[in-house]
């Protein structure tokens, strides 16, 4: 390991021939410059660990020899000590605005200027430690950032091609269904099968296109201004099929409220995901309650189901991608882990919030709130 070099800058030879001799046997390599001007470009040249300076030289004083050497991209960061006779607050004040980190003054006790110099060494130590880690952070997350890149490039090329030969299978396959009666039992069977393994892909497949589209940036909302209510009837009534098949009902209390600006096709989006999760971890007979309300200045939407709720450890995950909760749908529907990801992005785009609010056996409520007017300042 190279010695930690010392540059002197002093004009009298009795002080440099003192500081020389307290460094040398501490193991310091020692540089002298018996002028400002000439020490800083020895500085510039050697790049030392540290500079001792003095103040009452010649032709440039110790300050201006300061603030040089801290102008400079090559000595700005090496830590100046001030050793001067000058002991006055005024002197002491100066010398650290001029970029000092510590002042010593004259006569000085050899035992102090080392305890000062290592001390300084130390702090200049950790603090390269902590640029070279942040230097690393910032490398490590610029990779982060293009893998996370690459992997929505990825996801969106693939859901995009996947997403037509899986309607075409989707398709005839409900088209083979509907002339069941010419077919033999187990081939409907299988049909059946196909249908409903299709249907669960084509589900994947538009999520994993959201979530692709949302983390890159490029989701754009179509805002237009119109009655929030007439969407979510509309959405009530085609989700109303599903809870019927699972004996459920959907109870609607949709207050008059003013028209907001929103995305029509997204909040469709937002409110199937929660309707759909209420029919699907509510039991057989369950009463599920879609609510909407004008609240000082926002429009509320609620979703609440009697499922299972939500467990406390459950909490945290709720609104993150790729997670698996610990309630179990009731009739053993599968789920891709993203649509409460996807509706809490679709909602903060809207400038929104949404937050639930559930204990374990006792059912969940969702609640979004979406101002009625979209704030558009950044």
């Amino acid at each position: 390991m190279e010695a930690p070099k010392i540059l002197v800058i002093d004009d009298t030879f009795e002080n440099i021939d003192i500081l020389r001799k307290t460094l040398e046997p501490e193991g310091f390599e020692v540089a002298i410059s018996s002028s400002g001007s000439t020490g800083v470009k020895i500085a510039e040249n050697i790049k030392p660990d540290l500079i001792l300076l003095d103040i009452m030289m010649p032709e440039q004083n110790g300050f201006q020899t300061c603030e040089q050497l801290k102008s400079s991209e090559v000595t700005k960061n090496i830590p100046v000590i001030f050793i001067s006779a000058r002991d006055s607050t005024e002197d002491i004040v100066k010398g650290f605005r001029a970029g000092g980190v510590d002042y010593i003054t004259k006569p000085f006790k050899q035992a102090e200027v080392i305890a000062r110099i290592h001390t300084h060494l130390e702090m200049q130590s950790l603090v390269r430690h902590r640029d070279k880690l942040i230097l690393e952070l910032e490398e490590k997350n610029l990779k982060l950032e293009d893998m996370n890149q690459q992997k929505n490039r990825f996801l969106g090329i693939a859901a995009h091609d996947l997403r037509n030969p899986i309607s075409s299978i989707r398709g005839y396959s409900e088209l083979l269904l509907e002339e069941d009666d010419l077919l033999p039992e187990e081939q409907t069977e299988c049909l059946n099968v196909i249908h409903r393994v299709s249907k669960n892909m084509a589900s994947l497949v538009n999520d994993l296109l959201d979530i692709s589209i949302i983390e890159s940036g490029h989701l754009e909302l179509k805002l237009q201004r119109g009655p929030l209510q007439k969407t979510i009837e509309q959405r009530i009534n085609v989700n109303a099929i599903l809870a019927e098949k699972k004996g459920s009902v959907l109870i609607a209390n949709l207050q008059d409220i003013p028209d907001c600006e929103f995305d029509v096709h997204r909040f469709g989006q937002v409110m199937d995901n929660l309707i759909n999760n209420a029919i699907k971890y509510s039991p057989r007979g369950s009463k599920i309650k879609i609510g909407l309300k004008h609240e000082k200045g926002k429009a509320v939407v609620t979703v609440k189901d009697q499922g299972p709720g939500i467990s406390s450890m459950d909490h945290p995950k709720l609104f993150k991608e790729f997670q698996k909760l610990s309630a179990i749908p009731t009739a053993g529907e599968k789920g891709t882990g993203l649509g409460l990801a996807i509706v809490k992005k679709i909602i903060d785009e809207h400038g929104g919030s949404i937050h639930v609010e559930s204990e374990a056996e006792k059912g969940s409520l969702f609640v979004i709130q979406i101002p009625l007017i979209k704030d558009s300042s950044p």
